[in-house]
């Protein structure tokens, strides 16, 4: 059975054009680009490194883990949030990746959009007011327990992206801006939304470029809004992972010697113009994310952008920035060229790849530390509760690694 889709992108001011037609088979997907898109004076390439922008039939093979569908139409896709909800509202539910792409059309991150057929126009994205956030999170709930919810209520849910994880979701407009709402879940073990709050406002204090953020409270509970990034003043800005840039699905795949830190640095530079001062940026989020303990820092977690009207890529903005109560120590890619757990030699040797001396990788530890070191006060600033904190705490123990790195500088 051959699947298709039809692929559009957001050129600006709402502008959608055709770029081109995906088939999938049982043994791999075949995406061409339009003729009239490769005509256009605004086409870009969808993926700089995996769809070039030209006439050839562009091949991805089907394997256990890739579904022949390119990384950058997944990243547009539902994450697993996105498809449990899809699977409970939609009858019937979608199946394969393709059926995912079509129902979930438009609600990702970046400006692609997916239609079943050419004639058809991707379809806008409805109303969701500030004031149904209390409801939503109660049918974020439901789903999250696995119970029936009203398939009428389908179109006020943000069904994810490939980049946002499991955490439920929706989308909200508030104060003329678009933000991701986030909820808590009955298995966290910590305050997730307070201590995402935090995690985000250290991180800016800490000179790293993120989105606004915001924590409100309802009769529900707390919930924290995360800024899209990806959309601004009714542009929508196009977005590619760095799992999909390098052509890695599967978690599996992510193996020590595919990508580290200063991979992300080298395929940044491969890709884009605008890299003044992205060494320091990538090794900034780095250092970060040892000293808070985030080491769920896969490759679906960096991306560059290319903003509406440009055409030079560059690093988002963070996001997912929060300390992992779970596996502590071994991070989810390499740090640097000793593998993915925190030393000073490993940082050191981060630092060196990216082509920064140890004064200044020492100096940008330095700035990072003198922020990590208050994690407490943010966090409880935050409203996160004794017992969280005692939870937290482990999170944390790899900033001393980062103070060894400081002192042998």
């Amino acid at each position: 059975m051959i699947e298709k889709l039809f692929v559009h992108v957001d050129l600006g001011e709402g502008q959608k054009v055709l770029a081109g037609q995906l088939l999938v088979d049982e043994k791999r997907g075949r995406f061409k680009y339009a003729r009239a898109y490769l005509e256009h004076e605004r086409a870009f390439a969808l993926d700089p490194i995996n769809l070039p922008l030209n006439s050839d039939i562009h091949e991805n093979l089907r394997t256990r883990e890739s579904p022949g569908v390119f990384g950058v139409m997944i990243d547009a896709g539902p994450d697993e949030w996105g498809r449990r909800q899809l699977s409970k509202t939609l009858q019937p539910p979608p199946v394969s990746d393709v059926e995912f792409l079509l129902a979930a059309s438009g609600q990702g991150v970046g400006a692609l959009h997916f239609t079943a057929e050419i004639k058809d126009q991707p379809r806008p994205t409805p109303p969701r007011p500030f004031d149904n956030l209390v409801h939503l999170q109660a049918i974020a709930a439901d789903i999250e327990a696995g119970r029936d919810v009203d398939r009428n209520l389908e179109p006020y849910f943000f069904h994810g992206s490939g980049l946002g994880g499991a955490r439920p979701k929706t989308l909200i407009e508030y104060d003329g801006r678009e933000w991701i709402a986030k909820f808590n879940r009955d298995i966290d073990l910590v305050d997730m939304c307070k201590v995402e709050f935090a995690a985000m406002t250290m991180a800016r204090e800490a000179e790293i470029d993120v989105p606004d953020v915001a924590l409100t409270e309802t009769a529900r509970g707390p919930v924290v809004l995360v800024e899209r990034f990806d959309r601004a003043a009714g542009f929508q800005h196009h977005l590619v992972s760095v799992a999909s840039l390098i052509n890695k699905f599967a978690i599996t795949q992510f193996d020590e010697a595919a990508m580290s830190y200063p991979g992300i640095y080298q395929l940044g530079n491969r890709i884009g113009s605008r890299t003044l001062g992205l060494p320091e940026m990538i090794y900034r989020r780095m250092l970060f994310n040892v000293a808070i303990g985030n080491t769920d820092d896969h490759l679906r977690n960096h991306s560059f952008y290319k903003k509406a009207g440009e055409a030079e890529y560059r690093l988002t903005p963070g996001y997912d920035i929060v300390p992992n109560t779970g596996l502590q120590g071994s991070h989810a890619i390499a740090l640097g060229a000793f593998g993915s757990t925190p030393s000073r030699d490993n940082l050191e040797a981060a630092a060196h790849r990216m082509g920064l001396d140890k004064m200044r990788a020492g100096k940008i530890a330095e700035e990072v530390v003198a922020v990590t070191r208050r994690w407490r006060d943010f966090l409880a600033g935050a409203g996160v509760g004794d017992a969280d904190l005692g939870i937290l705490e482990r999170c944390f123990s790899y900033q001393s690694v980062v103070e060894e790195f400081i002192a042998g500088c």
